[in-house]
């Protein structure tokens, strides 16, 4: 399993690559934009999160790059052709994931940490600029793959856990939706961190139920 999961890597290295150096192209056209502005300019705090916030999305956008080869099923049957069983395609399908989220959050935070080694300033409302970003595209991967293995089981007639793993779905949507509903309502650190909180047990409910539906899987055909 642990070859498969390198060879995945090895094969989404040059998008994660190329989207490493575009978001840090971007943070550094972002700097420059709002230098020009002077006194106009966004809160030091807003520019540092929006620049940490592009760091971390590139990555899990590769995610969402890899899940739509994905879609096509053929690296899947490909994997299989070896001694991999589909429990273990389907750990190697949730792993990838969260690979590239902690290559984000790694990214984002030497970025965070740099700049403020060289300007003496750090403010905690950056990182939740990032944190909330980061929390919200890692659930919407998880979506998408449970999407996929919903589908999946629909098509193999396993009905029962297709409907399921639709009901999941919803439950998760509404455990992140609430506090980003109350944030927006009820101002405060506290409201950031369960925003945070939210998207992540969130994500891991739909992560844990995407796991079962693709260890269940038969037919990868499509």
């Amino acid at each position: 399993m642990w070859h498969a999961l390198r060879t995945e890597l090895a094969y989404s290295r040059s998008y994660l690559l190329g989207g490493l150096g575009l978001a840090l192209g971007v943070a550094a056209l972002i700097t420059g934009i709002f230098q020009s502005l002077g006194d106009q300019s966004p809160p030091s705090h807003a520019v540092a999160g929006i620049r940490g916030m592009f760091m971390i999305m590139a990555p899990l956008i590769v995610g969402f790059i890899v899940q739509a080869y994905r879609a096509e099923e053929r690296r899947s049957r490909l994997l299989l052709a070896g001694p991999l069983t589909p429990r273990q395609a389907a750990a190697v399908s949730v792993i990838l994931p969260v690979i590239l989220g902690v290559v984000g959050v790694l990214a984002a935070g030497l970025l965070t940490s740099a700049e403020a080694l060289i300007t003496g300033r750090f403010s905690f409302e950056s990182v939740q600029i990032v944190g909330q970003v980061g929390s919200m595209l890692f659930f919407g991967l998880m979506i998408g793959l449970l999407i996929q293995e919903a589908t999946a089981a629909h098509r193999e007639r396993r009905l029962r856990a297709a409907t399921g793993a639709w009901v999941c779905l919803g439950v998760a949507a509404v455990i992140a939706l609430t506090p980003t509903v109350t944030a927006v309502l009820v101002q405060g650190p506290r409201s950031y961190q369960g925003m945070h909180l939210g998207n992540m047990i969130a994500a891991v409910i739909t992560m844990a139920i995407a796991f079962a539906l693709a260890s269940g899987r038969t037919d990868f055909t499509h």
